[in-house]
């Protein structure tokens, strides 16, 4: 998050405060995701699981929330889309990789 910001707006201060509201939010937000996903037991063992996830939270959630600390710490909307968008479309490819994998993990229950 802060290499992507500060690529894009080469100011050490706004790069520190979009990253640390960035994650800071989404500490929440996470949590908030993954109990929604486990209300949802139906779609547990759907091959579309992972794009799901990733949609909601990535794109729609990344986009609205990210996209909304950007433009507020920056100002500026072209410096706002091209932080999401480079950030999120990162993020993709990582989300399903890393839910693939936690996925191939035989946790014990009970």
């Amino acid at each position: 998050m802060a290499l992507v910001t500060y690529l894009y707006t080469g100011d050490w201060i706004k790069t520190t405060l979009v990253t640390v509201i960035h994650h800071a939010s989404f500490l929440l937000i996470y949590y908030l995701h993954e109990r929604f996903w486990l209300w949802l037991p139906w779609l547990r063992n759907s091959k579309w699981r992972s794009w799901a996830r990733v949609f909601t939270y990535e794109i729609i959630l990344g986009n609205v929330v990210l996209g909304a600390i950007t433009y507020i710490v920056t100002g500026e909307v072209k410096t706002m889309t091209a932080i999401t968008l480079t950030y999120i479309l990162n993020k993709v490819w990582m989300y399903v990789v890393y839910d693939k994998m936690w996925s191939r993990i035989k946790w014990q229950t009970g």
